[in-house]
């Protein structure tokens, strides 16, 4: 068994509560997936946890619910649902897609803050970053914090990867910027000797079942390892073919596994 917290990290859902999740969005969760999960997670008693708690505290049994790119189901699927519960979530916001159709605007991240979520960065644009140079990266995760802690009035200390590959040193670069911490795509748990600027997360996908859930909160090694050897795989395939042509394809896969289902 392996001991840690985990960080989770959700996308997006489907706004109608009877909706099914698209098949070729993976990333797309219906309600029914959401509220299968936290029940799990609220029967075993686990600790709904901030990433500030688990910095603090990374013990086994905590959690966090995180949630990426600032879509509007954020507010109206995750937010009340997590409200009902008394429990805390991290939302990491692209700063230049606040306002845009089918996006969080001020008012509901406002509102959400006050409620004591977490806000934090997931980057300026939503950019590829593997390549990018220390000014882009400036650009990216020093103008989107300026723009949130402007928007809600507080300091925004928390960023998260956005595509899933990095530049070379930008952890440092991130905590130059005046974040607390950073975290990544990498799969797995945080420990006490975790560095802060590279947390890791466990990706939750349609796919990802109630077992699967609690085989993490678990520690069981067997589950974290194959999460590890999956990132590996992915990781060699985009250095193969490069991140963006990654996206692409797997796009189109799944685009054409939905037409074979219809």
């Amino acid at each position: 068994m392996s001991t840690g917290a985990a960080i989770f990290v959700y996308h997006n859902f489907v706004e109608h509560p009877d909706g099914a999740a698209p098949t070729a969005q993976p990333y797309v969760l219906s309600q029914a997936q959401l509220d299968a999960h936290l029940a799990v997670l609220e029967a075993k008693g686990f600790r709904p946890s901030r990433i500030a708690d688990v910095l603090d505290d990374p013990s086994s049994g905590r959690f966090v619910l995180s949630f990426d790119d600032g879509h509007g189901s954020d507010y109206s699927v995750a937010f009340p649902r997590l409200q009902r519960r008394g429990w805390p979530g991290c939302f990491f916001i692209v700063a230049s897609l606040v306002g845009e159709s089918g996006m969080l605007g001020w008012r509901e991240l406002r509102e959400m803050a006050s409620a004591g979520m977490e806000i934090g960065s997931h980057s300026l644009t939503h950019p590829f970053l593997h390549r990018a140079s220390t000014e882009e990266i400036r650009r990216e995760f020093g103008d989107s914090k300026r723009i949130l802690e402007d928007g809600l009035g507080q300091e925004v200390t928390l960023a998260s990867l956005p595509r899933g590959s990095a530049a070379p040193g930008m952890s440092a670069l991130i905590a130059s910027l005046g974040y607390r911490a950073f975290c990544t795509s990498e799969p797995g748990l945080v420990t006490s000797t975790t560095d802060a600027f590279a947390l890791p997360r466990i990706a939750i996908k349609q796919r990802t079942s109630t077992g699967f859930v609690s085989q993490v909160m678990a520690g069981r090694t067997l589950t974290l390892a194959t999460l590890r050897s999956s990132h590996v795989i992915k990781r060699v395939g985009k250095s193969i073919v490069g991140p963006d042509r990654w996206w692409r394809v797997r796009g189109a896969l799944a685009a054409a596994a939905e037409r074979v289902r219809s």
